[in-house]
């Protein structure tokens, strides 16, 4: 999509293929064609979706992330997990997802490479379509998701160091998705339908019959259109406090598409944070958000061109999200700065019938104090009840060091996930998220954009500024009463002393009546862009502070008052990623099952609540832990990478005997991929917490 041609118009052909008369005739049945008419219908996504489909993911995701309530929930080495493995004709596949009912696949992530850098090939993908056992695509995996097989760009794509393949699969029965080799670091979107809604099977003879209709949306996909409707200009230099606006007609109406243009800013970097843009639809305010931000350029002007957003080289940016509304609307640029700036502004407006089903456009941004990179934690993008539709997120970075900034994954409850405490969507990284890869430390030639997917600014070896977005339409996430978008603060580098610096857009539709949790922030906007410097103070400001967890019995302190005789303490050094309260753990080494280690915690007076915080890593073993004889906890304490549990262990509400707690460490075995020190497994226990309300009013 880098060199858009500009249409001074549509053949009358084009105008019927997108029009909202033939995309409704298709809703009666889910085909290839009707879903990749959807793809390009910029007014269809404004209207909340009539068949009640469910948006699903599929992933790699490390299986030790069980609940946000459990160890485990921040577990790294998300490429190796799958759903299960099965034999065919003798051989092994690796089960990546499975779907019973009618659905489609909207999106497919790989990284491509294959355990290794240097292995390009990987495995073969085989899809399976209502219990057929014979493959209806059966191929190269990174072929497929690179554009290099029977999909062709822009529905299947390169990106840095991986594959995006947009285009739809639809099912009618049920879909089941397999790896020939050993499964490795993917993403499966889909939607689930309800049984009875009428879907048509993919085939290839289909495939090759839309063939039309394939060639017509890749040209609307990559070639800039000028939309229909009235265009309205400004330009105007504003000062601090001072606003551009404008006024939109009355009634059912919609914003086509919008361009601002800084041209007279003497620090463009702050003008772009400092601008805010605004609207209100309806009396809603639905869009609060830095210009900059908004665009993807945080830190300087940087030219991409997006389905929905672009930069242009002299650095125009341009907004294609439709946003009707019923009665009235107003979209305003405000100057939270102290300097003059100089815009030139246009908005195309168009009728459009306000229906039922009609949502207003939300752009919420957010942005935090310095964050510290450890401990971990769920970054929140969005939060918010009603009805709505999620199209898209943007998140920026200011990382102070060459090294990576995004290990976390994200983790998106939808609906009925909050009941069952688990999300829909558990990612394998936030590189994975935005469609690309990791394996080295990012540069600046790692920046790309594609239709529906963006690494706009990269810092040099992620020094510096870096922002990812990304734009959702048959993969948009539709939610019907409560949705909770969080993605992990996760770093290479863990350390109450090392601070990251975050802001974020997310962009969305909401019917009426939908609330969130995002209000506006103009200090945040009003103030000095952030800067690596202003990190590097911070950084100077906490280095050599110990990280503390208030209220913590730190277990190092704490002598071990029984044990078995083959249990040694201080055998061998357990490794850490990620800093220990007070910098110590008890360190003890257990080989046979049944060896124990006991611990008294005195002077407690009344039912307390007991929390715990032990190490976890590739040597350590599986636990049951006593409470004053009764057994609160049995704890598998293994995981791939050295950190700790996160969350803390929940050992629940204790009563003291003889104003003790005997805390009782039973060794009862090892995980299967946990590996030996000298024929002995670890136990590394950092702290307690005991919570009652002793000396509290």
């Amino acid at each position: 999509m880098n060199n858009r041609t500009m249409l001074f118009g549509l053949s009358l052909s084009i105008v019927f293929f997108i029009s909202s008369a033939g995309l409704r005739a298709q809703e009666d049945e889910v085909n290839i064609s009707g879903l990749l008419k959807e793809m390009v219908d910029r007014e269809k996504i404004t209207q909340f979706p009539t068949i009640n489909y469910q948006s699903k993911q599929a992933s790699s995701y490390n299986r030790e992330s069980v609940s946000p309530d459990l160890p485990g929930w921040f577990a790294d080495s998300d490429g190796v997990s799958y759903e299960k493995i099965q034999e065919v004709n003798g051989k092994k596949e690796w089960v990546l997802m499975e779907d019973i009912g009618p659905g489609v696949i909207t999106k497919i992530w790989a990284v491509c490479f294959y355990y290794g850098l240097d292995n390009k090939e990987g495995a073969n993908i085989n899809i399976y379509l209502d219990g057929n056992p014979k493959p209806v695509i059966s191929t190269n995996f990174f072929d497929l998701v690179q554009g290099n097989d029977f999909i062709k760009p822009p529905f299947a794509d390169k990106s840095t160091r991986a594959g995006n393949l947009y285009f739809p699969i639809p099912y009618a029965k049920g879909c089941k998705i397999t790896m020939d080799k050993k499964a490795f670091y993917n993403i499966i979107n889909y939607r689930k339908y309800p049984m009875s809604t009428k879907v048509k099977t993919f085939t290839m003879e289909d495939f090759e019959r839309t063939s039309k209709v394939r060639n017509e949306v890749g040209k609307v996909l990559t070639e800039y259109r000028l939309p229909r409707g009235t265009k309205k200009e400004q330009e105007k230099a504003i000062g601090p406090l001072e606003s551009i606006i404008f006024d939109l007609p009355k009634g059912n109406n919609s914003v086509q598409e919008f361009e601002i243009k800084l041209t007279a800013a003497s620090d463009m970097a702050q003008a772009l944070r400092s601008l805010v843009l605004q609207s209100n639809f309806d009396d809603e305010e639905t869009i609060w958000a830095p210009v900059g931000d908004f665009f993807n350029n945080v830190g300087k002007l940087q030219p991409y061109d997006m389905w929905e957003r672009s930069v242009t080289e002299d650095g125009n940016m341009i907004c294609r999200w439709v946003m009707p509304y019923k009665n009235s609307g107003q979209l305003v640029v405000k100057n939270l700065g102290k300097e003059k700036v100089n815009i030139k502004m246009s908005v195309t407006t168009k009728k459009m019938k306000w229906t039922s089903d009609s949502m207003h456009f939300y752009a919420t941004w957010q942005m935090d104090d310095p964050t510290p990179t450890f401990p971990l934690y769920d970054y929140n993008f969005l939060s918010a009840s009603g009805k709505g539709v999620i199209v898209g997120d943007e998140w920026s970075v200011l990382n102070p060091i060459e090294g990576w900034w995004g290990e976390g994954d994200e983790k998106i409850y939808i609906d009925e996930d909050f009941e069952r405490n688990f999300p829909s969507h558990f990612g394998t990284g936030t590189e994975d998220y935005y469609g690309w890869a990791g394996g080295v430390v990012p540069t600046p030639v790692d920046q790309f954009s594609k239709p529906f997917l963006g690494n706009i600014i990269v810092g040099e070896k992620s020094k510096g500024y870096n922002v990812c977005t990304r734009t959702r339409v048959l993969d948009a996430i539709p939610f019907r009463s409560q949705i909770k978008f969080d993605m992990e603060s996760s770093c290479g580098k863990r350390s109450k002393s090392h601070f990251l610096q975050y802001a974020q857009t997310t962009f969305w539709y909401g019917v009426p009546g939908v609330s969130h949790n995002k209000p506006a922030l103009p200090e945040f906007a009003s103030a000095n862009l952030p800067t690596i410097e202003d990190l590097e103070d911070v950084i100077e400001k906490t280095k050599g502070s110990q990280y503390v967890v208030d209220g913590a019995l730190e277990a190092e302190i704490l002598p071990i008052a029984d044990k078995s005789a083959t249990v040694k303490e201080n055998f061998s050094e357990i490794p850490m990623w990620g800093e220990i309260s007070s910098g110590a753990l008890k360190n003890i080494w257990f080989e046979e099952p049944g060896d124990f280690a006991e611990f008294n915690i005195t002077e407690q007076f009344e039912t307390s609540q007991i929390y715990l915080c032990t190490a976890v890593g590739p040597n350590s073993g599986v636990f049951d832990i006593y409470v004053n004889g009764i057994k609160k906890n049995s704890q598998d304490l293994y995981s791939k990478h050295e950190g700790v549990t996160n969350p803390y262990l929940n050992l629940g509400e204790c009563k003291p005997v003889n104003n003790a707690y005997v805390m009782r460490f039973e060794f009862v075995g090892n995980n299967q991929e946990s590996r030996m020190t000298n024929k002995k497994f670890a136990l590394g226990l950092d702290f307690f917490l005991i919570k009652n309300n002793f000396l509290k009013d």
